[in-house]
């Protein structure tokens, strides 16, 4: 990728509103927050105030971010690079290197993903019908009778159950009610296999995942067709019956092995330089 002013990257913003980026942004730290120290915090929120020209996207130089936070008490430029693994390792944001025309490296752009919030379940239970006590204490109700009242609770309780669910289910929205960051070449090639808005948005969130965890230089938008081809692969084995686990799990697989070899040419291209991104693992 080649530096350039951030007007140049709006193709990698995942949002439309700086409300809506806000709030991805206030859901991760209330589920995350505590994995980050005082500093880092400060560094983070910087970040944010940094990525607000272009919705999502910064490309502003780590000695720039330092310089900033100054006004907060000031940290040192380690905490702002401890915060950018952190944020990495989470899959809040990726980060991508601009390499100069002369070779070596230039400033990093900054994106940040749409953190998407565990929804806990809460189960609710049916209070079953008690039935009718036939411990003879009311010699006047006979068997049948009983047996009637028992059906007519039944019914009633069941007529009650219907009227509380809601008028739609989750899972029947078709894939028009997609979110935009999901391309739509992709969801060209799924909707024909999956045509719920649940299934397509989880197959990306594989995606995501898989691409996050080999920390590819190139944006993931711009690995779309490698995405497609490992859904095309899956759908093959598929129709064969050769997947043993679910369709999603056998999906990632593939495409993390399309994705891996895809990382390793960009590492075969890559200057050979200090990269203080990578370095220093461990203080994770």
């Amino acid at each position: 990728m080649v530096p350039g002013k951030i007007t140049n990257f709006k193709t990698l913003s995942e949002f439309q509103t700086v409300k809506e980026f806000n709030e991805s942004n206030k859901h991760f730290l209330e589920e995350h927050g505590e994995k980050f120290t005082k500093g880092e915090l400060i560094a983070f929120h910087q970040l944010t105030r940094y990525s607000v020209k272009v919705i999502g996207v910064c490309n502003a130089r780590i000695s720039t971010l330092v310089s900033a936070c100054h006004e907060k008490g000031g940290i040192s430029r380690s905490t702002v690079e401890r915060m950018l693994r952190k944020a990495r390792k989470l899959g809040i944001i990726s980060i991508h290197h601009t390499i100069r025309n002369k070779g070596g490296y230039s400033h990093n752009i900054f994106v940040f993903h749409h953190f998407d919030r565990p929804i806990p379940q809460q189960l609710t239970g049916r209070q079953s019908p008690q039935p009718p006590c036939s411990s003879g204490k009311n010699p006047d109700i006979s068997i049948s009778e009983t047996k009637n009242l028992e059906t007519k609770n039944i019914k009633k309780l069941k007529t009650k159950t219907i009227r509380k669910q809601p008028a739609f289910s989750p899972t029947s929205l078709d894939y028009s009610y997609l979110p935009d960051y999901i391309p739509m070449d992709f969801i060209s090639a799924v909707k024909p296999f999956f045509t719920t808005a649940a299934e397509i948005c989880s197959l990306w969130q594989k995606a995501r995942l898989a691409y996050n965890k080999l920390q590819m230089e190139r944006p993931l938008e711009v690995l779309v067709p490698d995405v497609i081809q490992a859904f095309k692969i899956t759908v093959y084995q598929y129709k064969l019956r050769k997947i043993k686990s679910t369709f999603a799990q056998y999906f990632y697989g593939v495409l993390y092995g399309v994705l891996t070899v895809e990382r390793r040419r960009e590492r075969y291209a890559e200057v050979h330089t200090y990269d203080w991104l990578n370095a220093d693992e461990s203080a994770l």
